[in-house]
């Protein structure tokens, strides 16, 4: 969930954002705010700068016709587009458009400089004129580095739901398009050849030839909550314990499940109270449920993560309200009172990592040793700074990370940033990787309702990288040592519908591609990827699919079979579908996947649990 409405100046100066009031032809006013939202830079060469700076619509009316007659930096030269105007076509109410323009000067990585865009657009039959600015940040350049800082937060319990009910405060979102990381266009490199196309077919009830489904179970809550987001994880005694932005629930099943109210189980009284984003893991070392919860934002503009701890035997016995609970606030981990937002775990041999964005600034980590988490004290971790981050935006961690931390990002549409962190160093790293070029624009889906489901995911959190898993050796695969990266990509460059586009890199030879892939298909949309491995080595995938006449749903599958599973039945389209779906190993038996995702019904959302496996694991 992205929370919190950006607050702009709206009187007439040249400053970061701004748009003339009357017309060209004469004194009408308009209802259209065109305003800048957040650039982004690559480097490409010493001398040349890509850029991408979305142009937001904050008004009540439609700008047609957007035309750009003047792009320029400051003692450089704009090599793209080669003419001008350059026409940006319409933005309705609350839209935005991306103007890409490149430069040729002198650039240093880590500096800022200014992008001035003056221009026209029409409404209602007369033209007016605006102009906008705003600084834009190259990233630190790769190969890098940089040493972590550090913080702690004490321990605090709760036993039982004592707390009066408090509705979840969902303030405006503030990661829409525009705030964010918007993908610059990179340098040309031969597309890969596109993988075999996927098929996607309901979840049997008899199980075909190379799949199991052992669970595929309804959580029975109708919530109307947008959006829905689940996240779960299974302990080996079969404790499940999955929430869905707004609630939580266990079962001890797999089949019937409790709802419980954060709101009730935790102090509500900080930042506004509990909103949104949760995310849940179970650590099989300490043998605890972790669950992360996101406050909104006080009076005071700043928010924070709760960490909660409890062991699977905690959540049976006391019904899913007794916890060990730690608060990471805004301040300790960015320094300059930012919004935190979207945040995401993964396990290692030796810590949990938390990740999130700094709203509009950059993206961070958090390290926390579990035996800490384990023994209930003062928990003190290291975190990365969010402003060398900036390619990762909204991206996820890697799962199954074992002895070192990875997360990914796009420096630009042909080149991947890779991040790491071992856990025998206070540093972490981050280098560039040379991929086939794809297309970020595209993103939009309609379903039979003539809803565009993709329509949030192409403001945010748009070609982010959210799957991403390491593959380790085993079986007749003992020399691999693979990271999986994969994000949503656009129509276009060979591809009619947009589609997840996923790589394998080398972690024995500098991350060297090993392969470029693509779940797709020419008829529908595949969005919202969530990568996983089993015991067995094998990519286990949980994503959404839609548009082409069918409504978007939760499917699930292994990499390689080129078919997918539809868990739900969705019966109405929406235009504020994601931000993910999830994806665990089954703790019980870890040849097998859970999955977590959703369908939308006319009732509300259809919230599944999934279990599934190949043929006698």
């Amino acid at each position: 969930m992205n929370a919190k409405q950006q607050s702009y100046p709206t009187h007439f100066v040249w400053v970061s954002m701004l748009v003339l009031l009357l017309s060209t032809s004469g004194c009408h006013k308009t209802t259209v705010s065109l305003v800048a939202g957040n650039p982004s830079a690559s480097l490409i060469a010493s001398n040349t700068l890509t850029t991408a700076l979305p142009i937001l619509n904050e008004g009540e009316g439609k700008a047609e016709n957007v035309q750009a007659t003047s792009i320029s930096i400051a003692g450089a030269s704009l090599t793209t587009p080669a003419s001008l105007p350059a026409p940006l076509g319409t933005v309705p109410k609350d839209g935005l458009t991306t103007l890409a323009a490149a430069f040729t000067g002198s650039f240093q990585a880590g500096n800022s400089y200014t992008i001035s865009v003056e221009g026209t657009f029409q409404e209602n039959g007369h033209e007016f004129k605006f102009a906008v600015s705003k600084p834009v940040r190259i990233p630190p350049g790769a190969p890098g580095s940089a040493v972590s800082d550090s913080s702690s937060s004490p321990a605090q319990t709760v036993n039982g739901a004592h707390f009066p009910h408090q509705a979840p405060n969902f303030p405006k979102e503030v990661n829409e398009g525009g705030h964010g990381w918007t993908v610059p266009e990179g340098p040309d490199r031969p597309a890969p050849t596109p993988s075999k196309q996927s098929a996607v077919q309901p979840a049997p009830v008899g199980d075909p030839p190379g799949i199991d489904f052992e669970v595929n179970s309804s959580l029975g809550f109708n919530s109307n909550w947008f959006p829905n987001e689940p996240s779960g994880s299974v302990s080996p005694s079969g404790i499940v314990f999955e929430t869905a932005n707004s609630y939580g629930s266990y079962s001890t099943d797999g089949v019937h499940f409790t709802q419980i109210d954060p709101t009730t189980i935790f102090p509500n009284n900080v930042d506004g109270g509990f909103c949104c984003d949760q995310i849940i893991q179970y650590v099989p070392s300490i043998d605890r449920f972790i669950w992360v919860m996101q406050f909104s934002n006080g009076s005071n503009g700043l928010n924070r993560y709760r960490i909660a701890a409890a062991s699977p035997a905690s959540v049976k016995s006391s019904g899913g309200t007794s916890w060990t609970y730690w608060d990471i606030t805004a301040p300790q981990v960015d320094g300059s009172a930012g919004w935190l937002d979207y945040p995401d775990l993964a396990i290692g041999n030796n810590y949990i990592y938390l990740s999130a964005d700094v709203v509009g600034q950059g993206h961070f980590v958090v390290r926390i040793p579990l035996s800490q988490i384990q023994a209930g004290t003062t928990i003190n971790f290291n975190y990365t700074h969010y402003a060398d981050g900036n390619p990762a935006y909204g991206g996820h961690l890697t799962q199954n990370t074992l002895d070192t931390a990875y997360w990914g990002g796009q420096t630009n549409n042909s080149t991947i940033r890779v991040y790491s962190w071992p856990e025998s160093s206070g540093s972490y790293s981050w280098n560039d990787v040379p991929i086939g070029k794809w297309n970020q624009g595209g993103l939009s889906s309609l379903t039979p309702d003539n809803q565009d489901w993709l329509n949030k995911l192409s403001g945010f959190p748009g070609n982010a990288v959210l799957g991403a898993t390491r593959l380790t050796g085993g079986n007749d695969r003992s020399k691999v040592n693979e990271l999986l990266f994969a994000w949503t990509a656009g129509s276009g460059k060979g591809f009619p519908q947009a589609q997840v586009q996923w790589v394998a890199l080398d972690l024995n030879n500098n991350y060297n591609l090993i392969s470029q892939q693509q779940i797709w298909n020419p008829n529908y949309a595949f969005a919202y990827p969530a990568f996983g491995v089993d015991a067995n080595n094998e990519i286990g995938m949980s994503l959404e699919w839609g548009g082409g006449g069918n409504y978007e749903n939760h499917v699930v599958g292994f990499w390689g079979d080129y078919v997918v599973y539809s868990t739900t039945s969705s019966n109405v389209g929406t235009t504020r579908y994601g931000d993910y779906v999830t994806i665990r190993p089954y703790t019980p038996d870890t040849k097998r996947f859970s999955a977590y995702g959703y369908g939308m019904q006319n009732t509300g959302f259809d919230t599944h649990y999934v279990v599934f496996s190949r043929p006698g694991q």
